[in-house]
């Protein structure tokens, strides 16, 4: 009997020591684990927060980047942890955003990193108190297209400082016209006389819409008409009057030059000096006196007006099939498209291209047999006037070869050549 309660104690010790030996104890290795852990590194990049590091070129030094090595920027107008770079601006020069706290890469004073919030609620990284910026034309890490863009826009240094170009700070000892100025010159020809000019030749523009030392041209209009930019005071050549040009900021932060209180402008269909193919398009574009006004062709000034600047003419055209449709002066088709309104066109871009539309640079004429009352225009996002038929704009099509294609007929069911009522004309 006593043996046996011997084995039952040998039993019972051996459960509670199975029992001690189980993963319930495992609470008693915590301390280890904690200690390990506090040696890992702190938590912050995973939270979301942006790396700011350095970068470098030969021209400019070190300056931040990002963590695939693109390019930060500071903007000058910006105040200590504000920015003033929205809409348009935001568009060209996208904000550095984080979600966590920013974090400082080698060579990167951490201090004087922090944040700003932005007007949608989103934060934005700052540095030495400079909200930071990409740049939309930088493509590639390395690249600083935006260096010194309109003498605002710079990359940063280190010490949070902008960045000055090298060429700009060897000038410094010269003429202020001549760090980074634009200079403007006269040219001229025998139909037009003088006009300004860049200091390469290429004609300047005035555009009737924009109010005193206020561009309104924007988006597609800057890209057929490139503004006259400058990154600092613009000089005046021989015969151009010094005390009328200035400069007026543009909502991405460049700065362009103008006349008499003109914004001035390039055209992109300009391709040498002395070209002057954008005068008068639209009845809004003008090359620009020395005085400071628009300049109107010799022609327009003698001639019949509706004769004179360009004016486009509208004649009848016929074959078997259609019977009698609206062609221009050189007998080229002339369609409409079903979902224009009246008086607006709704074709632009790649359809422009394909359906170029019918410009004229003077009230249109119509030849005989089409109704005069019917013409009209209607003016284009880019400044370009249109000609219109019973309030449809009128379009050749790209596939018109020669006099007489009317490739473009019916196409897409929203196609048609234009009868001489103003109407479409259905394919039989």
């Amino acid at each position: 009997m006593k043996s046996t309660r011997l084995v039952l104690s040998a039993l019972v010790g051996l459960m509670l020591l199975v029992a001690a030996c189980s993963p319930q104890a495992a609470p008693t290795s915590a301390p280890p684990a904690t200690e390990a852990a506090a040696t890992e590194p702190a938590a912050v990049p995973v939270t979301g927060g942006t790396v700011v590091n350095l970068g470098q070129n030969d021209t400019l030094g070190s300056f931040l980047v990002d963590d695939k090595g693109m390019t930060l920027y500071l903007f000058t107008k910006d105040t200590p942890d504000t920015t003033v770079c929205y809409d348009k601006c935001a568009t060209a020069w996208p904000p550095l955003l984080t979600t966590g706290n920013p974090v400082a890469g080698d060579g990167v004073d951490a201090s004087k990193l922090g944040t700003t919030t932005r007007k949608d609620g989103t934060t934005q990284v700052t540095y030495n108190t400079w909200p930071l910026y990409y740049y939309e034309k930088d493509k590639a890490a390395g690249d600083v297209v935006g260096q010194d863009v309109g003498g605002v826009w710079f990359v940063v240094s280190a010490a949070g400082e902008k960045v000055e170009t090298a060429a700009a700070t060897e000038v410094a000892t010269e003429a202020p016209a001549a760090a980074g100025a634009t200079t403007v010159s006269l040219g001229k020809n025998d139909t037009l006389g003088s006009f300004l000019v860049d200091d390469k030749g290429m004609t300047l523009y005035l555009f009737t819409k924009d109010t005193p030392n206020t561009t309104v041209c924007y988006d597609k209009c800057a890209t057929a008409w490139p503004p006259l930019l400058t990154t600092g005071a613009p000089a005046a050549g021989e015969g151009v009057d010094a005390s009328k040009l200035g400069t007026t900021d543009r909502t991405d932060g460049t700065v362009q030059v103008t006349y008499n209180g003109w914004p001035l402008y390039y055209y992109e269909k300009d391709k040498a000096p002395g070209d002057v193919v954008g005068q008068d398009v639209g009845g809004v574009w003008y090359v620009v006196s020395a005085a400071g006004d628009k300049v109107g062709s010799a022609a327009q000034a003698t001639e019949a007006p509706a004769a004179s600047a360009g004016a486009a003419t509208i004649s009848l055209g016929k074959n078997d099939q259609l019977g009698s449709f609206l062609v221009d002066d050189k007998g080229m088709t002339l369609y409409l498209f079903t979902k224009d309104t009246p008086n607006t066109s709704v074709c632009y871009d790649k359809c422009a291209v394909a359906w170029p539309p019918l410009l004229t640079t003077g009230a249109p004429v119509s030849d005989e047999g089409l109704d005069a009352s019917k013409l009209g225009t209607t003016t284009r996002k880019d400044g370009a006037v249109q000609v219109t038929y019973n309030g449809w704009p009128l379009y050749y099509y790209e596939k018109d070869k020669a006099p007489g294609d009317v490739v473009g007929q019916d196409v897409g069911g929203v196609w048609y050549v234009v009868s001489a009522a103003g109407d479409k004309v259905a394919t039989p």
